[in-house]
C-alpha cells in the first residue's frame, strides 16, 4: 500500500512539475466566459473553431453543441486529451470535434476560421507570426485574458470573472494593415 501511494505521489510530483514547463497552465474557463468567447468570435454553423491548448475540450465541444460549428481541440497533455475525447463523446459531438495530441506550434490553422487562446504572453508571442502566416483574411482569434503584443483589437469584451477578451480578424494585408513590424517579427 506504501509503496502504491508513494509511486502515485511521485508520478504526480512528475506530472505535475513538467506541466510547469509548458507554456501555459490548465485553468478551466468558466461556462459563461466560454459563451462569451464564441460569441464575441460570433462563431457560425459550420465554421472551424481551433482552440490552442484545449485542456478539457470545453470551448471546442460547447461551439460543436450550441453553435453547430466544427470543432479542432490541440492539447498537449495525453490526460487531458483522453478526458476532452471522452467528453465529447458524451456530448454527443464527437463527429464534429477533434481533440490531437500535438504542440500547438506545429498544429496547422489553415482551415481555421476561429482560433481561441488563453495561454501566457510568450505563447500568444510565439504564435502571432503562425497566425499571420497560416490563417486567412477574415479569420478571427480571440484571446482571452492576455492580449497580442502590437496588434490593436477589433473588439474588447469581458469575461464572468472580468478580465479581458480581445477579438482579433486577420486583415487583407496583414503586412500593411493594422500590425506592426515588432509584432510579425521583424526588427526595424
Amino acid at each position: 500500500m506504501l509503496i502504491g501511494v508513494a509511486i502515485l505521489g511521485a508520478l504526480s510530483a512528475i506530472w505535475v512539475g513538467w506541466n510547469l514547463t509548458l507554456d501555459a497552465l490548465w485553468q478551466p474557463t468558466d461556462r459563461v466566459s466560454v459563451r462569451r468567447i464564441l460569441s464575441l468570435a460570433q462563431v457560425k454553423r459550420g465554421e472551424t473553431v481551433v482552440d490552442l491548448g484545449c485542456g478539457d475540450g470545453r470551448i471546442v465541444i460547447t461551439a460543436a453543441r450550441a453553435l453547430g460549428a466544427q470543432g479542432i481541440g490541440i492539447e498537449i497533455d495525453p490526460a487531458r486529451v483522453l478526458w476532452a475525447r471522452t467528453w465529447a463523446c458524451l456530448a454527443g459531438v464527437h463527429s464534429r470535434v477533434r481533440i490531437l495530441w500535438k504542440d500547438m506550434y506545429k498544429a496547422d490553422l489553415h482551415d481555421a476560421d476561429v482560433v481561441v487562446l488563453f495561454l501566457s504572453p510568450d505563447a500568444n508571442f510565439k504564435l502571432q507570426d503562425k497566425l499571420l502566416r497560416e490563417l486567412r483574411p477574415g479569420a478571427r482569434i480571440v484571446s482571452y485574458y492576455h492580449p497580442m503584443w502590437g496588434w490593436t483589437p477589433d473588439k474588447v469584451g469581458t469575461a464572468k470573472t472580468g478580465y479581458p477578451i480581445y477579438l482579433y480578424r486577420i486583415p487583407e494585408n496583414p503586412e500593411i494593415e493594422r500590425f506592426s513590424d515588432l509584432a510579425v517579427g521583424r526588427k526595424t
